[in-house]
């Protein structure tokens, strides 16, 4: 019995020692965002009777991460320290156009790079900016994608490559606030889609003619 007491006593001890080790701080919660938008509404575009599959998008290496980067001066790049976003911006940017890719519906079929269905059609796609400029005019999301649209059926490479064109977006930060950020990204991302959905179906319309 005395030894169970002991116990009892000892317990407290330990976990006030524990915490003053600790410094005594309540853990900081992390907040996680992600892109946000319904699809992009495509009005006018006769279907391409052409499957096609979308590439996982690759990243520059300074916004490889799910940090939420914001710049202030030249050369310099900072992170937010409690927010984060909640995947890869490239995927999160690949995925959501994978999404409004198959709600326009003017695709035979689309499959992501999970699926092992065969496609005509080879999308691939690169973010080169994806981070926060703190400017004169004030505060904007930044968003920079290079995108490829290749013809797998063709044997030669200059005779795959069907196009390939840089798109880059500047959104206005119009709440000062980390999600004030991520919604600009949003509205950046969901012009990107349509713009890129438009430009393929354009690509796939000139090339029938």
């Amino acid at each position: 019995m005395k030894t169970l007491i002991k116990y009892f006593f000892m317990v407290p001890i330990i976990i006030s020692l524990v915490a003053c080790s600790l410094g005594g701080k309540p853990a900081v919660m992390v907040e996680q965002y992600a892109l946000e938008y319904p699809p992009p509404t495509m009005q006018n575009l006769s279907p391409i009777d052409a499957v096609v599959r979308l590439e996982r998008f690759s990243v520059a290496q300074i916004f490889n991460h799910v940090k939420m980067i914001y710049r202030q001066k030249p050369y310099q790049y900072n992170d937010y320290a409690y927010h984060r976003w909640r995947a890869n911006p490239g995927d999160m940017v690949g995925d959501s156009m994978l999404r409004d890719l198959r709600a326009a519906g003017i695709f035979k079929s689309v499959f992501s790079y999970r699926d092992l269905e065969n496609a005509s059609l080879l999308l691939k796609g690169g973010v080169g900016e994806f981070y926060e400029s703190d400017e004169k005019d004030g505060r904007k999301a930044i968003l920079s994608v290079h995108i490829t649209l290749m013809d797998t059926t063709q044997k030669e490479l200059t005779k795959q490559i069907i196009f390939q064109k840089n798109y880059r977006y500047e959104e206005p930060v119009t709440e000062q606030t980390v999600q004030g950020f991520a919604r600009a990204m949003s509205r950046a991302a969901e012009k990107l889609s349509g713009q890129v959905i438009t430009d393929v179906h354009e690509a796939m319309k000139n090339r029938k003619q």
